[in-house]
């Protein structure tokens, strides 16, 4: 029992000397401050976890190594995420040559329109995408607030913004095709 004391603070102390230049470590591949907590949470885990399992030899080094691996895992994470989004979304409006569509709409009938398509969505996906789209809520606190897994919170947003996506893209084109009559109108009429 007293080694097992022995060993906690041993993982322990090392977390809490080097916290701060493994949390320079995490930085090194995540941006977001709240990413950095959490990583350094979960590295603690891991290696208490392991250590508890077998002794650990050199608590340092592995502290380090799992810190950097779970930030290179997250940050390769949110890559293939914000890629995939990127593919689905090529044609989408949002990376649009056409200036035309900006100028269609101001801010204020974007707004409207988000708003519009966010209340079409099944009550569970609004709310997220209302916390997540409007108010900027983390994923994290999302999930706590509405009692549920990340992964449902994250669901919930992927699928908010793909209809929300749609909804706007198709006000857009019929903004466009309308647009594009009157222009017609107008030049058959000169």
């Amino acid at each position: 029992m007293q080694d097992e004391s022995l060993d906690q603070k041993s993982i322990f102390s090392v977390f809490t000397e080097y916290k701060s230049s493994l949390a320079r470590v995490v930085k090194r591949y995540l941006r977001k401050e709240s990413d950095v907590d959490d990583i350094l949470q979960e590295a603690f885990l891991q290696t208490y976890a392991a250590d508890r399992s077998t002794p650990i030899q050199l608590p340092k080094v592995y502290l380090f190594k799992t810190t950097k691996n779970l930030a290179v895992r997250e940050n390769s994470k949110i890559s293939t995420k914000l890629t995939e989004y990127i593919e689905d979304s090529g044609d989408s409006v949002l990376i649009s040559d056409d200036k035309d569509a900006f100028e269609l709409l101001s801010e204020q009938q974007e707004q409207k329109l988000l708003l519009e398509a966010i209340a079409l969505l099944p009550e569970q996906c609004q709310r997220v995408t209302k916390l997540r789209l409007i108010n900027g809520v983390r994923i994290k606190d999302i999930a706590v607030m509405l009692n549920i897994s990340v992964s449902t919170t994250e669901k919930h947003i992927a699928k908010g913004l793909e209809r929300c996506d749609e909804y706007v893209r198709q006000a857009l084109s019929t903004a466009i095709q309308q647009k594009d009559n009157v222009d017609n109108k107008q030049k058959q009429s000169n």
